[in-house]
């Protein structure tokens, strides 16, 4: 039986993407050619890995047993490499650091100039991704993320906390008038992640919830999977929206913090990583890198 490597590679991506279509994407490679290497890795096996749904793929019986065995296999052979690496005595090589689109395109970016000044020998990857990518599996390096219980193989260093808040516009309190309860929320706009909503932070959408009745919970006037869009929808006075009082750049805006009193949910993120990379001169420069990077009284946890 030929089981090469590169057919079993393919299915681990087809399987974690659930999808030919953005395994496609994240390998580069055809929808055609993929599935004929699934098709072919079926053959071999003389099992059916896959239910075809029309919205994608599902593991059958048979294909959740190969995939979490393939799992540990990239997971021991990221880990084998990452062993064997012989890094310079500056830190170099590739770092692939995985975070929610929001934090890599609005916190993130706006500190890895610095860090590249200070290594250029490093190869930075950044994947902003809102389901989160599994570091013992090493889909990534590391990850910011919030505290992911029950593993004991990973390191987990805290970083900073997000504070969420209210905010809207002057002219849209002007036309709309500004709420003074929560239950006033009910009469106003909301600007939510609604369906599309971040996974890893299941109460991104508090407003709908705050002071409403169970029976009557908010509808969303806006929905959009982007906290920088959902801060410009804010700007030009279409709602009013949840963000962090972090957020990159919020000073610079218009948006007026309505409800000061009001605290939404505080979500506390880590720089994890596994064990397996604690000695990795990359890895730790750059967790080091970002703690500096973090107001004083953010620093709790981190060495």
């Amino acid at each position: 039986m030929n089981l090469d490597w590169d057919k079993l590679k393919v299915f681990y991506f087809v399987a974690k993407a659930k999808s030919f279509n953005r395994a496609s994407k994240d390998l580069n490679i055809s929808q055609s050619a993929l599935s004929r290497h699934v098709q072919l890795l079926e053959h071999l096996l003389k099992v059916q890995l896959f239910n075809r749904v029309p919205r994608g793929l599902i593991l059958t019986k048979q294909g959740e047993i190969l995939y979490e065995k393939v799992k540990e296999m990239f997971s021991s052979l990221e880990n084998a490499k990452a062993a064997i690496q012989v890094e310079t005595s500056e830190p170099s090589g590739s770092l692939k650091v995985a975070t929610t689109v929001a934090l890599a395109s609005v916190w993130l970016v706006e500190r890895v100039s610095g860090f590249l000044e200070l290594y250029p020998q490093i190869e930075l990857d950044i994947i902003g991704y809102d389901e989160q990518l599994d570091v013992r599996a090493r889909e990534a390096d590391v990850s910011i993320c919030p505290f992911i219980g029950g593993h004991s193989d990973l390191i987990q260093e805290y970083l900073f906390s997000c504070f969420l808040t209210l905010y809207a516009s002057p002219e849209y309190l002007k036309k709309y008038g500004d709420p003074q309860s929560v239950k006033d929320l009910d009469n106003h706009k909301i600007i939510s992640f609604g369906e599309y909503n971040m996974k890893l932070y299941n109460d991104v959408d508090w407003p709908l919830q705050i002071g409403a009745k169970p029976e009557h919970i908010r509808k969303p006037y806006i929905s959009i999977n982007s906290s920088q869009g959902a801060c410009r929808l804010a700007e030009l006075g279409l709602g009013i929206v949840a963000l962090s009082k972090e957020f990159p750049g919020i000073e610079k805006t218009n948006l007026v913090n309505i409800l000061p009193d009001v605290q939404g949910p505080v979500i506390d993120l880590y720089y994890v990583y596994p064990s397996a990379l604690k000695n990795s001169k990359r890895v730790q420069a750059f967790g080091k890198y970002l703690f500096d990077s973090m107001p004083s009284e953010s620093k709790k946890c981190f060495p």
